[in-house]
């Protein structure tokens, strides 16, 4: 080589790298890659069959069901209330009391007088069946 008279960087050649014989120690084999992944494997289908069960139990999943009863329930509550109110006001108007209503034997009355105020009241159908015990219930 020549000497020249510049601050010039001597490229030197260097041997082509061999890629073959680099990977061969980072290439996993398929054992080694089941190995790494099994952790995670496991986490996955422990997680995927424990998530909804915990979830269920735990109230932070609800079924279309559950959700239509926990909104009726108030409804039906609050109708309650208002044929129980209306039941003792006939008995007050009837001069007769509620306790005439206790009791198994007075269970037939009892149906009767809450048959009557469910006339007067407008409940909608899906709800009257509940209603109609509820109330009845609640006076005896």
């Amino acid at each position: 080589m020549k000497n020249l008279d510049c601050n010039c960087l001597l490229v030197k050649e260097q041997a082509p790298i061999d890629l073959d014989n680099r990977l061969e120690g980072i290439a996993l084999t398929f054992e080694q890659g089941l190995e790494r992944t099994k952790p995670y494997t496991i986490g996955l289908v422990v997680g995927g069959f424990a998530a909804p069960i915990v979830g269920f139990n735990a109230g932070w999943i609800t079924t279309t069901t559950a959700s239509a009863q926990a909104a009726e329930t108030p409804r039906v509550d609050a109708l309650t209330g208002i044929c129980s109110s209306a039941a003792g006001r006939m008995a007050t108007a009837r001069s007769t009391g509620l306790a005439t209503l206790e009791g198994y034997d007075n269970r037939a009355k009892r149906d009767e007088r809450v048959a009557v105020i469910m006339t007067d009241i407008q409940v909608p159908a899906d709800i009257l069946d509940k209603v109609s015990t509820s109330c009845s219930r609640s006076l005896s």
